[in-house]
């Protein structure tokens, strides 16, 4: 069976009816824009392939294209680059940078791998479990997912002892994340030890906004929050939220109609008008993260599992607006004191990314 054949035994199925969900009808506040001269991700496609830059991920720096003359990544450079954008924005302008991370794999990832996206569009989406993996609600990551939210973290560690990243500011000041349980175990794996677990750690947000696609799939509907919260005591939810899922229905969110885009606008609307702070990171999805980058201006660029890029982007208030909304006062500095337990625990472990099997399996 080719890689895009459904089986034979499947009828066609019409169109999946779409709709949207979370879609408020608040206006958008702020014009979005892209810093391109910083990182390779955010370069034109014809100069950097995103298809490239997964498989040599491990040897990018995060993307970051400032070098010191002993050809190391220059994180001091980078923060006082952001810092003096700042410092030079008019009254009504700020820039951010987000840290966006896709969630390790997860059984739905795993699903698709070995029986193709055609067999789990047309079969496998709507079940709770397939052949042993448990597809949803909420599921946890795989313990491949888990490995590679564990190297994500080593790059990290291999930064700070090796490039003075802690001393330079380049951590994340803020974080936000979807309320699924596979993006929280990323977050966890990924900064439990050098971040989150610190006793002045700041909280992790917890938005409704940043979850998956909506409907139809079973991995896509979401854990009770009461259970969520036990399994990571470091998240804050959000006020209003619902203890059970009450929004996911068999149909599919319509993001091609762009009510994705807009409840994801709406989040970083909300950071760039309530955050002072300037480093942010988001742990979310695929198409979550689709869709801020298409929001903020930024060139569409697909994030395998448990990938993680910086962005640096510039929000200008609407001119309705200049007027009425002031944008909050910076918060400068690490809300945190980080302190390695060992060096020695800091070595880089190379996640083996080998692909699954060769090829599809039958189904």
């Amino acid at each position: 069976m080719s890689n895009s054949a459904i089986p034979s035994d499947e009828p066609p199925r019409p169109p999946k009816p779409v709709m949207p969900y979370l879609v408020s009808d608040r206006r958008p506040v702020f014009e979005y824009s892209v810093v391109r001269s910083l990182f390779l991700q955010s370069l034109p496609e014809y100069l950097v392939d995103q298809r490239e830059f997964n498989l040599n991920y491990f040897e990018k720096n995060f993307g970051l294209m400032l070098f010191t003359q002993d050809d190391k990544p220059d994180w001091k450079s980078f923060v006082e680059k952001v810092n003096d954008l700042n410092a030079s924005a008019e009254p009504d302008e700020c820039y951010k940078v987000f840290y966006l991370a896709r969630h390790g794999q997860g059984p739905h990832n795993e699903a698709i791998e070995l029986y193709t996206q055609a067999t789990w569009e047309a079969k496998i989406g709507m079940l709770k479990e397939y052949k042993g993996l448990i597809l949803g609600p909420d599921p946890d990551l795989t313990d491949k997912g888990k490995g590679e939210a564990i190297s994500i973290s080593n790059i990290w560690k291999t930064q700070l002892r090796d490039h003075n990243l802690y001393e330079a500011g380049a951590l994340p000041q803020k974080f936000y994340a979807s309320p699924f349980t596979r993006a929280l175990r990323t977050l966890e794996l990924t900064w439990g030890d050098i971040v989150l677990d610190l006793p002045d750690a700041p909280r992790v947000q917890v938005r409704e906004n940043l979850r998956e696609t909506i409907g139809h799939h079973y991995c896509d509907m979401r854990g009770e929050m009461h259970e969520v919260k036990e399994r990571f005591p470091f998240i804050d939810v959000e006020e209003g939220m619902d203890d059970e899922d009450k929004i996911w229905t068999d149909v599919r969110e319509d993001e091609v109609g762009g009510s994705m885009d807009k409840r994801l606008r709406e989040v970083i609307d909300d950071i760039f008008m309530n955050d002072g702070e300037t480093f942010v990171s988001i742990t979310a999805h695929s198409g979550c993260l689709r869709c801020v980058l298409r929001v903020v201006g930024h060139r569409l660029f697909a994030l395998d599992t448990s990938r993680m890029v910086p962005i640096v982007v510039k929000a200008k208030l609407l001119p309705e607006f200049k007027d009425t909304i002031k944008l909050p006062e910076r918060v400068t500095g690490l809300p945190y004191t980080y302190k390695p337990k060992t060096w020695e625990s800091l070595k880089r472990k190379e996640f083996d990314g080998t692909p699954v099997g060769n090829g599809a399996k039958k189904v």
